[in-house]
């Protein structure tokens, strides 16, 4: 493939970003504030139009990547706990092929996302959502409906284009879900402002989170599109913070019966430092009937080693008459977080419940919503070393052959331990997060879940863990995972399998309240190494010497119980010179009637 006319994307945004200095964070603790959202019009999903990207001509731009383990040390104001831990040893799971009854397909690719946008990007950022008979499928920097054969139906679409953003705005983090009380689907994303016009790629110095809900149950008709200032520098009503103007990094979702809810981790735009986490709740009915509702944004959260990280919030796919039956909904209702308390490392064996109650109240001009926390004792859990790949032969990797012969094939960026996707059902809170492990083999990732047993009592949270445990495979590993549950309980943790034995592959386990986690599922083989931009040293492209994964992957339950996975893997397929990466979805049937 021809390099003529190669640009570097948002080149002033990340310089900007990545030469910033890290400093102490000092927000004000336990922030609590009404703000008004902004509306940005209405959308709809476009079909790709043929010949609109010149592939001689892409921006090339790796997904900025903050250093939250570096944030969160330099944030630390108190003594995490000084007893040494063992590092977890589980005997890990035999690997075999996908269950009974398993259907998948490939879902987008970096080729896909960069005729649309003309953008060479990653990680994709995996977000799905399904419902009513479709599959929503969203990465940077692209969305897509399938239905549930793996048909497209409409897209895929630039992503700036869906959110009603011109192609300089900088964007990431997708994430999406579908609400059966209300039959709307909701997408979200962070958004850097840069000037468009004379001089593009300057920043402004402010940011969004944007929103677009659906109008309809069908997802390929109109959609509403909102937006809520991240700025926090005093401005335009917001939160004033530290070092601001800031933005929202890493945009996470959730919903209970009166609420839509995102949290976000902060950093400053200009300078080093961390705020920790933002929580922005609203009312899910206003927004699903195209109104305005106020927004509570809850910001310096406070834990007793420093502020908070990472607040992952619940989703659940229970009916509303089951919730309140089974005692799921307290008063007024409630709403559910998990995260982690991994401050100082290298391992931590607690992590945090947060709950905010009377969430009816979001309803209200001026809702009236309060935020509390527990702390609930669990395994050990600390971050994971990056994997090292499976070589495959020398045509599966023709950028490292191009740009970087003489270094190691790259390793694959397994993240950190903070909390990733959670879901509450039959009155249990599910979390999981990719953990080091330990074998006879050495250091590797693992995945750690967490089963706990929230109660609210006077707008204060309890919890009790219930039941936790480990997946891993013996010499290689896992990481990135997500959960997907049903009313019942029964569901799937979905994840990348890599590592000496493997090629980055697309994986599963089932799970149960019950019975922990079985056996490894490959739901969809790898064909070879990733091999990519972000994972060598070079003068054109920077990163080494591991390549961008994930930084996420999803899962969802549709209205029959079953789960639906999707996640990263390296299928083979179509590619660009920069990199390979393709996404695969899949469906894990249960036995829920």
């Amino acid at each position: 493939m021809q390099m003529k006319g190669l640009k570097i994307t948002m080149l002033a945004l990340l310089l900007t970003l990545a030469l910033a200095p890290s400093v102490i964070a000092q927000s004000a603790a336990g922030e609590k504030s009404h703000i008004q959202m902004g509306v940005l019009g209405t959308t709809s999903l476009t079909d790709p139009v043929a010949g609109a990207v010149d592939l001689n001509n892409l921006f090339i731009r790796s997904n900025f990547e903050v250093d939250l383990l570096q944030a969160r040390l330099l944030s630390t104001t108190g003594l995490s706990p000084t007893t040494p831990l063992p590092f977890p040893s589980p005997a890990g799971s035999p690997v075999v092929g996908a269950g009974p009854g398993f259907m998948g397909f490939n879902g987008l690719n970096m080729l896909d996302q960069a005729l649309v946008s003309g953008f060479a990007v990653e990680p994709p950022d995996q977000g799905l959502c399904v419902g009513n008979g479709f599959i929503l499928e969203a990465v940077n920097l692209a969305f897509v409906v399938y239905d549930q054969n793996g048909t497209k139906l409409k897209g895929p679409t630039f992503m700036n284009t869906f959110f009603k953003l011109d192609r300089f705005q900088f964007t990431s983090d997708p994430r999406c879900l579908y609400d059966r009380q209300t039959r709307r689907w909701f997408a979200t994303t962070l958004q850097i402002d840069v000037r468009s016009a004379p001089a593009p790629h300057i920043l402004t110095g402010k940011s969004h989170l944007i929103i677009a809900v659906s109008q309809t149950d069908d997802p390929r008709l109109g959609w509403n599109v909102f937006s809520i200032d991240t700025t926090d520098d005093g401005t335009g009503g917001t939160q004033t913070h530290p070092r601001c103007p800031c933005y929202g990094d890493e945009p996470l979702i959730g919903a209970d019966r009166h609420g839509f809810y995102v949290t976000t981790n902060e950093f400053p735009l200009f300078t080093g430092g961390f705020n920790g986490a933002q929580i922005y709740a609203m009312s899910k009915k206003h927004l699903a009937q195209g109104f305005l509702p106020t927004v509570v944004h809850f910001g310096g959260l406070p834990l007793a080693e420093g502020i908070a990280y990472s607040v992952q919030p619940a989703t659940s796919p229970g009916r509303e008459e089951e919730r309140e039956d089974r005692g799921e909904d307290s008063g007024g209702g409630v709403e559910y977080f998990m995260s982690t308390l991994d401050f100082r490392g290298p391992l931590d064996n607690r992590i945090a419940v947060w709950a905010i109650t009377d969430t009816d109240s979001l309803k209200e001009f001026r809702p009236d919503v309060e935020l509390s926390k527990t702390i609930v004792t669990s395994e050990a859990y600390g971050v994971p070393p990056d994997a090292i790949q499976k070589p495959g032969p020398p045509s599966s990797t023709p950028f490292k052959n191009a740009f970087a012969p003489l270094q190691p094939l790259e390793m694959l960026s397994t993240g950190d331990d903070r909390m990733q996707a959670v879901v509450f059902t039959d009155g249990k809170l599910w979390g999981s997060l990719s953990t080091v492990v330990r074998d006879g083999t050495g250091f590797h990732s693992g995945i750690a879940y967490f089963v706990v047993k929230p109660s609210v009592d006077e707008d204060q949270v309890h919890a009790r863990m219930k039941n936790q445990g480990y997946i891993s495979v013996p010499g290689n590993d896992v990481f990135y995972p997500a959960i997907g549950l049903n009313r019942e309980g029964e569901g799937a943790i979905v994840f990348t399998l890599g590592g000496p034995g493997y090629f980055p592959s697309a994986a599963y386990v089932r799970v149960d309240d019950d019975h922990g986690v079985g056996k490894v599922h490959i739901a969809a083989a790898g064909a070879g190494p990733d091999d990519s931009f972000s994972g060598y040293n070079t003068i054109f492209f920077g990163g080494g010497p591991s390549g961008r994964w994930g930084d996420y992957s999803a899962a969802a339950v549709d209205g029959e119980g079953n789960i639906w996975i999707a996640t990263e893997y390296i299928s083979g397929g179509p590619r660009l010179l920069f990199g390979n990466w393709a996404t695969f979805i899949g469906r894990v049937k249960t036995e829920e009637d």
